[in-house]
């Protein structure tokens, strides 16, 4: 898919030349304009779409340098850049915690995504270098964990002065942050599992405000792969819930960069 990204430019351009090597007079200079500016136009247009560019590890300076400009936009280029990462779920009938989106961040979009969360920090492309070498070649997986509105739940037995009990003598919520070891993940190519290099989460908690206390209402986990142990092919992202339910998410890496 690169390799068409870089024909087409190259036609592109090639195209351009022929054309502006047999211009004569000034009749033409119009069009010639307008020629130039479609072609360059057409070649920046091409290094930002997914479809005609690889998933590629290692990422050249280039290829920085374009996830970086993309991800300071900040708008709805990067938006519609950054959707087909993303895959909202939802599991119907489900009365405990449940899976709300799967996200995949090939290296390139790790970069689009830290600039674009930093678009109005004074980010420079040489954070987004370092950030890059710092994390090297992975590749991240991430889902969102949601806890059902009435969890979770007090604890009738809890008496004043027992732990889970408030200093007023009333109840406060359970909050088992490591609900979320409770579900199995994996990522599969051709039904091979590929070997999980870390694994980490944060638990999300609703706002306070004057009449309810912060809940747990979720949990976001992060698995971390070798980018180098996924080849460009099409990835399954499996979750299977504590109702030994199999929830899968597939991406195909050919089409993302």
């Amino acid at each position: 898919m690169q390799k068409s990204s870089r024909a087409l430019t190259f036609g592109c351009r090639f195209i351009f030349w022929f054309w502006a090597s047999n211009l004569q007079g000034h009749a033409l200079k119009g069009r010639y304009r307008f020629f130039r500016a479609a072609c360059m136009f057409i070649t920046a247009w091409l290094a930002f779409l997914p479809g005609l560019t690889a998933y590629e590890v290692p990422l050249a300076p280039a290829s920085v340098h374009d996830a970086y400009v993309l991800g300071q936009r900040n708008d709805q280029m990067t938006a519609d850049f950054l959707n087909p990462y993303l895959k909202q779920l939802k599991e119907e009938g489900v009365a405990g915690p449940h899976i709300s989106e799967i996200e995949v961040l090939t290296p390139f979009a790790q970069v689009v995504d830290e600039s674009r969360k930093n678009s109005t920090t004074g980010y420079t492309e040489q954070d987004a270098e370092q950030g890059y070498r710092k994390r090297g070649e992975t590749l991240v997986v991430r889902v969102s964990l949601i806890l059902p509105a009435a969890y979770p739940k007090t604890d009738p037995q809890a008496a004043p002065g027992s732990p889970g009990a408030s200093p007023q003598g009333q109840n406060t919520p359970l909050r088992p942050e490591n609900f979320w070891q409770n579900f199995r993940f994996s990522v599969k190519q051709h039904g091979k599992v590929i070997a999980t290099r870390s694994m980490r989460n944060k638990p999300i908690y609703s706002a306070a405000t004057k009449d309810a206390p912060s809940v747990l209402v979720g949990a976001t986990v992060w698995l971390e792969y070798d980018a180098k142990d996924a080849p460009s092919e099409p990835t399954a992202v499996e979750v299977v819930t504590p109702e030994a339910n199999t929830i899968s998410a597939v991406f195909d890496l050919k089409k993302l960069r």
